[in-house]
């Protein structure tokens, strides 16, 4: 079953008060997609297929009717054989255009084998995600787009410019996100590419230590044990997903001893569950703390 995207139509378009009158202005679909554009604009819209400059192929492929100030109406591309793109503008203000890409078509593909990566595929709330890519030197300098979907909802566009060696680098903030499943889309190039990973991301409530864990970490603190045995414990969060390690379980390591001024907070009830486990996190993936 298909997905059903938004394209919002922006206050002042009418006008041409706005760079980009269609949000997003690049639209990455799947066949059996439903696309709803919403007017948010003061004025009257009529989006079509087509290019302003060819009048005579308006419409060919879809055509919304009329849409009144604050309402909205949908299309679905039927023919898509043949097609990777669609072109589209408003027939009352031709200024306003936009695109269509099909995400499946094979002149979409990227051109490189990690266009768009990221650490892991389930993140806590909080937690910044860091998207790092490469993709075909081409493209270096050059624009892109980054659409972040809640589902089937555009929650977020980052824009930025490929570095000099066509590689980027983005960092989301999970801070103001709900919990749910994510896609990022990475939309740049002509023709356009399109390349997708997906993540969850959890509700930091769902962080909860063992009571034991915190008896421990207070014998730790306190050098009634090892920094060999409290490392044990840190390899029991990381084994039970409570902390998420990227790096491999080995041999124990010493703790440098400032870090149980941290412990010595969590245990006093100063920080979080949470807070104490995203130290944790970073410490260990840092290879601060070597687990």
């Amino acid at each position: 079953m298909g997905k059903n995207l938004e394209v919002k139509i922006l206050s002042g378009s009418a006008n041409n008060e706005v760079t980009n009158a269609f949000y997003p202005d690049i639209l990455p679909i799947d066949p059996g997609d439903t696309i709803t554009w919403v007017n948010e604009d003061s004025k009257m819209h009529s989006v079509a297929s087509g290019i302003p400059k060819a009048p005579e192929y308006s419409g060919l492929f879809f055509k919304t009717g009329n849409i009144d100030a604050q309402k909205s109406a949908s299309a679905q591309i039927t023919d898509l054989e043949g097609h990777f793109a669609f072109y589209y503008f408003c027939e009352i203000h031709p200024w306003m255009t936009g695109k269509i890409v099909i995400s499946t078509a094979p002149e979409s593909q990227p051109d490189t084998a990690l266009p768009i990566v990221i650490s892991h595929t389930t993140y806590q709330k909080g937690q910044d995600i860091i998207v790092t890519g490469k993709v075909a030197d081409d493209y270096a300098k050059i624009s892109y787009q980054l659409l972040v979907y809640d589902q089937d909802k555009l929650v977020d566009i980052i824009k930025g410019h490929f570095n000099n060696d066509a590689t980027l680098g983005e960092t989301i903030h999970t801070n103001k996100l709900d919990g749910a499943k994510y896609t990022l889309k990475l939309v740049y190039g002509l023709p356009t590419q399109i390349a997708s990973t997906s993540f969850d991301l959890k509700n930091t409530s769902e962080h909860k230590i063992p009571g034991w864990i915190k008896t421990e970490a207070k014998l730790w603190s306190s050098n009634t044990i090892s920094d060999g045995e409290f490392i044990e414990t840190i390899q029991y969060l990381s084994k039970e997903n409570i902390i998420d390690s990227q790096t491999q379980i080995g041999q124990s390591k010493a703790i440098p001893s400032w870090i149980k001024t941290n412990v010595s907070w969590w245990t006093d009830g100063l920080i979080s569950d949470t807070e104490f486990v995203n130290a944790l996190e970073y410490l260990v993936n840092a290879r601060i703390i070597q687990i």
